[in-house]
């Protein structure tokens, strides 16, 4: 009942003139009908006694016919012209639907036929790197090159121009290609100081000894990587996962590993001096002997590390989660650091004592 009162008073306000009249033709009816039956009106013809000439009930009759037929044509042309224009609104609709969909195909269609080209691209360009320098090592003994060899400085300038174009599977093939044919070792034949390894992709890579100093692999994922003994001086290493890497021994001073996971990864004897860890995940992370003088854990999550030995001279720990962390016998930590730390519950203090 509510909603039909609501909707006759949205047609009121719709189409009030039409309301207007409706009412005054009611209104006059109405009027007609009780002057006839109450105020003997004999012209009306309601009461009967008129019996001379037309009453006005006889023109009612002889006029009905003609004006419910000329209403129900009005009001069907009426509702035949709401139908058309319904029809024709719904029709625009559709077109224009079809339309936007065609158009969202086209431009799906647009951006597949984008990244084939550009994943070709690339893997033409990868395909030319490999060759030139499959050329450089066969046949202008790039291996035994000295430092000043112009083949050198080719091969190094070739491996920082290819790199930004790669997607990061790509470069974590030309990172293997490297390491695999011995030209970034210990003693690397191309320097890639500066180069462009972010976001490369390497699930369990074997890396030991690579010399990677100063370049960048932030976001890289290099989970489980056999990193030991790797040069990583000063490398930009910031949101990378490490998780569960062998980076036993490794030269990680100055380098930035804000945000990095290096959880369960193993850093025993690594050299993070003045190394960024500023919340890095080092939950369960081994790090037995390591030196972490002034290196940066402020907000890191330390649950669970093991640091026995560590050593941890001016370390910043200032809201550093150490809670079941091993500090045992960690060198030169000083009362002061420990108490910056968010939480040493459950950890092995330096002296032994388990805190509570």
């Amino acid at each position: 009942m509510v909603a039909r009162f609501r909707s006759w008073r949205q047609q009121i306000i719709t189409h009030p003139v039409t309301t207007v009249l409706i009412s005054l033709f009611v209104t006059l009816v109405v009027l007609v009908i009780l002057g006839g039956y109450k105020l003997n009106w004999n012209w009306t013809g309601f009461n009967g006694n008129n019996k001379s000439g037309k009453t006005l009930w006889d023109w009612m009759q002889l006029l009905f016919i003609p004006a419910v037929l000329a209403v129900a044509g009005f009001w069907f042309n009426h509702r035949e012209r709401k139908a058309t224009e319904l029809r024709a609104e719904n029709e625009q609709k559709a077109a224009e639907l079809r339309t936007e969909a065609e158009r969202e195909i086209e431009q799906q269609r647009a951006k597949a036929e984008q990244e084939i080209s550009l994943d070709n691209q690339r893997e033409a360009a990868l395909q030319a790197y490999i060759n030139e320098m499959s050329e450089l090592l066969l046949h202008e003994n790039l291996r035994e090159s000295k430092p000043e060899d112009e083949v050198r400085k080719i091969a190094r300038v070739r491996t920082l121009t290819v790199l930004p174009r790669l997607d990061p599977n790509r470069k974590g093939n030309v990172l293997l290609f490297l390491a695999e044919s011995g030209l970034i070792g210990d003693a690397p034949t191309i320097d890639l100081n500066r180069a462009d390894l972010s976001g490369v992709q390497l699930y369990k890579p074997w890396l030991n000894e690579v010399n990677l100093q100063e370049t960048d692999l932030s976001e890289a994922n290099l989970s489980k990587a056999d990193l030991y003994e790797a040069h990583l001086v000063g490398a930009i290493l910031h949101d990378v996962n490490l998780r569960e890497a062998d980076l036993r021994r490794a030269d990680l001073h100055r380098a930035e590993l804000e945000g990095a996971n290096l959880s369960e990864a193993d850093l025993s004897e690594a050299d993070l001096q003045r190394t960024n860890l500023d919340y890095a995940d080092l939950r369960g992370a081994t790090m037995r002997a390591a030196n972490l003088s002034e290196a940066h854990l402020r907000k890191a999550n330390l649950q669970g590390a093991i640091l026995l030995g560590a050593n941890l001279h001016r370390a910043k720990l200032a809201d550093a989660d150490l809670s079941e962390a091993t500090l045992y016998n960690s060198a030169n930590i000083l009362p002061e650091q420990l108490e910056q730390a968010k939480s040493l519950k459950g950890a092995t203090t330096p002296d032994g004592s388990i805190h509570a």
